[in-house]
């Protein structure tokens, strides 16, 4: 078998719209020509919309009232004519999406009409983040499973430093996702979901490369997509073995188990699947048909997907492997079957963009996280996060 690694904000900008009046009196004196009316105040300026996060604020009613009758001369002076209307400010522009109401347009002090209402504006919570106090940001995070020792020509032992033996406790996975396997060797990372608007839903898109030995799933989706797009794994290209819903299988549970689950806030409604049905909340990312598990395979993957949460929900990755023992990255092809733990090693393969760190977990990783040297590994890049 083998083992596993796991391992976005806004702001309000607020446009106020200037307004200017002007008094349009004659001093007093004879009647003398009338006093004309100040000169028409213009509307106020345009209201800004807030910043991509704020709601469009609301343009500032034109002030031009007519202008300020003058003041009556020693003889019957007519009164200044009236200010032309102020053209009403028009409202604020809007912010990117949806949420805060429009900007209203200014009233119309005379004859014209008010401006424009602004366009709908996004809301101004706080960005929304997804951490675990342990390891960080879910943006970057790795699992990564690494050999403790050479191993052999296809495999090597993954157990922790301080790990003793390959615990054969029962595996309790997380969220209540069933098994019927032991411990081994496994962990978890759990990120909390905070800020946002507690209302809404967001959509968070996720990038995941690696390389992973296979399993087969239960239940859900299995995407099983190689380089050409065959509907085969292809241990001599770049694959996507994403798994939507289900559980690990039960066949090959001396397998590695890579995996996504989210909970929901405490007390929430599960969110509403977008075609009726429940909403994902088990995803994993080396998943195989049954002609591929149980084999020394270990699979280059770039997979892309979106999850839905709510502002209070967990994510947790898990990495788990019953047996304590890990398909090494041998390169492209398989099954593996070299003679030497060195001429597996010679073949080995990176992963062009993804830089491993060279400590893991508090540990050091083989060569100082030289990929060449590592046998299994995911990295979750965020590429999006939008509010519904």
């Amino acid at each position: 078998m083998k083992f596993w690694l796991i391992a976005p904000a806004g702001v309000l900008l607020f446009g106020l719209g200037a307004c200017s009046t002007s008094n349009g009196n004659d001093s007093t004196g004879a009647g003398g020509g009338s006093s004309t009316g100040g000169s028409s105040s213009t509307g106020g300026s345009t209201g800004d919309g807030g910043g991509t996060n704020s709601g469009g604020a609301s343009g500032s009613t034109g002030t031009g009232g007519g202008g300020a009758t003058g003041g009556a001369g020693n003889a019957a002076g007519a009164g200044g004519a009236g200010g032309s209307a102020g053209g009403g400010a028009t409202g604020g522009a809007g912010g990117s999406t949806n949420d805060a109401s429009a900007g209203t347009g200014g009233a119309s002090p005379d004859a014209s009409s008010g401006g424009t209402g602004g366009s709908v504006g996004n809301d101004a919570a706080a960005p929304l983040t997804i951490t675990a106090t342990d390891v960080g940001n879910f943006n970057g995070a790795f699992l990564i499973t690494s050999c403790t020792s050479a191993g052999t020509g296809f495999d090597c032992p993954n157990t922790a430093p301080a790990q003793v033996g390959c615990p054969q406790t029962a595996w309790v996975p997380p969220d209540g996702v069933p098994a019927s396997e032991v411990t081994g060797t496994t962990y978890s990372e759990v990120f909390n979901v905070a800020g946002g608007d507690p209302s809404r839903i967001y959509d968070v898109t996720v990038r995941v490369r690696g390389q992973v030995e296979p399993r087969t799933y239960t239940g859900g989706q299995s995407l099983i997509k190689g380089a050409a797009g065959t509907g085969q794994a292809d241990p001599n290209g770049t694959n996507n073995l994403l798994q939507i819903g289900g559980q690990p299988g039960t066949t090959r549970v001396d397998y590695n188990v890579f995996m996504l689950t989210i909970a929901a806030p405490q007390g929430a409604a599960p969110i509403p699947g977008r075609d009726g049905g429940a909403e994902p909340t088990f995803y994993a990312f080396n998943s195989v048909d049954s002609a591929h598990e149980g084999n020394h395979f270990n699979f280059q993957v770039d997979e892309t997907f979106t999850f839905r949460v709510r502002p209070g929900s967990k994510v947790t990755l898990t990495n788990h492997d019953s047996n304590c023992i890990a398909i090494k990255n041998c390169g492209n092809g398989g099954p593996y079957g070299f003679a030497s733990a060195a001429l597996c090693e010679a073949q080995a393969r990176t992963i062009a963009g993804v830089t491993l760190p060279a400590t893991f977990r508090g540990n050091a990783l083989p060569n100082g996280g030289s990929q060449p040297f590592q046998t299994q590994f995911l990295n979750f890049q965020v590429t999006n996060i939008v509010a519904e």
